[in-house]
């Protein structure tokens, strides 16, 4: 049986034939099982002249200093004279592992799961398939050091979000304590500025074109454009509206799906009711008022039309913009916004509670001037 100093670097070269086991010259009784497909550590040693086996973990899903730390604790009870059966302490899950155990426990759309996914196999693949513990070792903080430098604003705000979220995680639920390189950088001023707000192209002075192009659309795209334009929706809560999620009775547009993960209300006003009811007719409850439509491409669409540059968020910014301009309130803006305050904010986070009739006559007052500016009668919103 050869003896060697492991080290990672070595196993990656190779180090001997399938079915051959190495000994670790540096711990005396940690060995490295070579596999056709896998390496595996573990423990063969003796006490009182029986054999003693123990598996501690594959490489390169825990390190050759992660297995020594694992082995050190098994061989001293061994030389006791302790009968060891299990390793004693549990191998700590991967990146892979915890990421879908922590979007279940902070309620993660399954969208935002896909893209948080995405970032770390793609900017953090060599950590991705190895324990957490991984995340201590300082390759790991020379890494994110960077991909800090390299990266794009937004790509690295993602990132450091992404993965000191899954820190914080780790420590409260698995008692692992590492702390996030992205804080150190910070600290030492070695991050990169926030990505800054998208700044608004569309105008209140561009609305009458944007309309025009709108009502060149075919029905439901033009409808989907309307009710964003009038509510200030995000696209995917307007992408996403059910035709039982529209109560002409009590005059109700209810949205259960929305980005703060709490279900959100508006009024049904008269600027809004034509272009539900056109929606809704002849669909079942269940069915989407907008089932089939890209609400990506029909910017482009509108676009392609003759609208001047917009973006969908832009529809929602310029809703808030008029309604400022007409001096009402934050607090009634961030309801029809669907907005949550701030967390020091105690007044309107445990105190005041609007519903959507307590907003109808502002949301009346802001569509009114939108209508206005693009030429639109309030009683003629598809002519």
């Amino acid at each position: 049986m050869a003896i060697v100093t492991l080290s990672d670097a070595l196993i990656r070269k190779g180090l001997g034939k399938v079915g051959a086991t190495v000994r670790d010259r540096t711990l005396c009784g940690l060995c490295l099982r070579i596999g056709a497909r896998t390496n595996t550590f573990v423990v063969a040693t003796s006490v009182g002249g029986r054999q003693i086996r123990v598996t501690l973990g594959r490489w390169p899903l825990i390190t050759v200093d992660e297995a020594r730390e694992l082995a050190l604790p098994i061989l001293r009870r061994c030389r006791s004279g302790e009968y060891i059966v299990v390793p004693v302490r549990a191998q700590l899950p991967t990146l892979r592992q915890v990421l879908p155990e922590y979007a279940k426990a902070k309620k993660v759309k399954a969208s935002s799961l896909a893209r948080y996914e995405s970032l770390l196999k793609t900017h953090f693949a060599d950590w991705f398939d190895r324990p957490v513990s991984a995340l201590k070792e300082p390759a790991f903080g020379d890494h994110c050091y960077a991909f800090a430098q390299t990266r794009g604003a937004a790509i690295v705000d993602l990132g450091r979000g992404i993965v000191g979220s899954i820190i914080k995680y780790l420590f409260a639920v698995h008692g692992v304590s590492i702390e996030s390189p992205f804080l150190r950088l910070s600290a030492a001023g070695l991050m990169p500025d926030r990505p800054q707000p998208r700044a608004r192209n569309l105008d209140e002075s561009d609305l009458l074109a944007w309309w025009n192009a709108v009502d060149c659309l075919t029905e439901k795209q033009g409808d989907y454009l309307r009710l964003i334009a009038l509510t200030g929706l995000r696209k995917n809560e307007g992408r996403a509206v059910r035709c039982c999620d529209v109560d002409f009775a009590s005059g109700v547009l209810t949205i259960p799906e929305t980005k703060g993960k709490r279900p959100h209300s508006l009024p049904i006003t008269i600027q809004m009711r034509q272009v539900l009811d056109r929606r809704c007719a002849g669909l079942r409850p269940e069915h989407q008022l907008f089932d089939g439509l890209s609400a990506d491409h029909v910017t482009e669409m509108a676009k392609r039309s003759g609208a001047p540059e917009f973006t969908l968020h832009d529809l929602r910014k310029l809703l808030a913009s008029v309604g400022a301009r007409l001096a009402i309130g934050d607090a009634i803006l961030r309801r029809i916004l669907g907005h949550a305050p701030k967390r020091g904010d105690v007044l309107h986070r445990h105190y005041v509670s609007l519903n959507a009739k307590d907003v109808a006559e502002s949301l009346k007052s802001i569509q009114t001037v939108i209508m206005s500016r693009a030429g639109q009668s309030i009683y003629n919103l598809s002519d």
